[in-house]
């Protein structure tokens, strides 16, 4: 399977690229935030624009147990629905 960057759904402050980094190249994200912070004094604030670009370019991962969860719900509710057609009869 491609290992792919992307932005990271739980372990975020803003956006949720740091985090993503973080996973992607097998470090802790806080080291890469603590990087970020160091080097944009240093950059002319290029890695704020670095980071906005990220943000756009990166697409987040998405949760499956986030998605099987709102299949959940609307099986739930259709089951609700038929309950409240029932008990009207």
């Amino acid at each position: 399977m491609n290992k792919r960057i992307t932005r990271s759904s739980d372990d975020r402050f803003l956006a949720g690229v740091c985090g993503g980094l973080g996973e992607y190249f097998g470090i802790d994200s806080t080291w890469i935030r603590l990087g970020f912070i160091f080097m944009t004094p240093f950059s002319y604030f290029l890695t704020i624009l670095v980071y906005i670009v990220c943000v756009f370019l990166m697409p987040e991962k998405r949760n499956i147990q986030e998605t099987s969860y709102h299949a959940r719900l609307r099986h739930l509710r259709k089951d609700s629905t038929k309950e409240l057609n029932k008990n009207k009869k």
